[in-house]
């Protein structure tokens, strides 16, 4: 299977192939092991050097994801429009905005210049930019305080399925 990230406008961002684990109260979980080649839209490739754990909420306009032993974040929301299914592809439009816990607790919102400036680069539509803003704010809260799954309960048991 394989998880895209596509930029306003159909613009190639990211792809890299992942697994299926799952499904449960809080959407499909995919697992991206460490070693996995990551294509960018520049057509550059990186090589994943920590299992990913990736939820796709249905309907949701976020993306959480746990980066399993990484030295500085603990999880990493993308803000993007709701997941798609095409084939063995789920696809989604990066919104730029990000919602990051660091290790060390701290939450914050990132990309917000990148945001800005991809409205009006790419003519964003009023409406998709109150959606990520409007969504941006959930996350945040939701990552903040804790609550299921980016309390990650859920994540531990998904990562131990994947790891046996």
């Amino acid at each position: 299977m394989e998880l895209i990230a596509e930029k306003w406008g159909g613009r190639p961002h990211y792809r890299g192939p992942v697994h299926e684990l799952g499904d449960d109260e809080h959407g499909t979980w995919l697992w991206g092991p460490a070693g996995r080649t990551i294509h960018k839209g520049t057509g550059e490739s990186f090589v994943t050097e920590q299992d990913a754990l990736i939820l796709v909420p249905p309907g949701a306009w976020w993306q959480p994801a746990w980066w399993i032993g990484h030295a500085d974040l603990d999880l990493y929301v993308n803000i993007n429009t709701p997941a798609e299914r095409d084939g063995d592809s789920i696809v989604t439009v990066d919104l730029d905005l990000d919602v990051v816990r660091w290790v060390d607790g701290r939450v914050e919102v990132i990309d917000r210049d990148e945001f800005e400036a991809h409205q009006t680069r790419y003519g964003y539509p009023p409406g998709i930019v109150a959606a990520a803003e409007a969504a941006t704010a959930v996350a945040y809260d939701l990552v903040a305080g804790r609550r299921p799954p980016f309390d990650g309960e859920a994540a531990r048991r998904w990562v131990a399925r994947a790891r046996s």
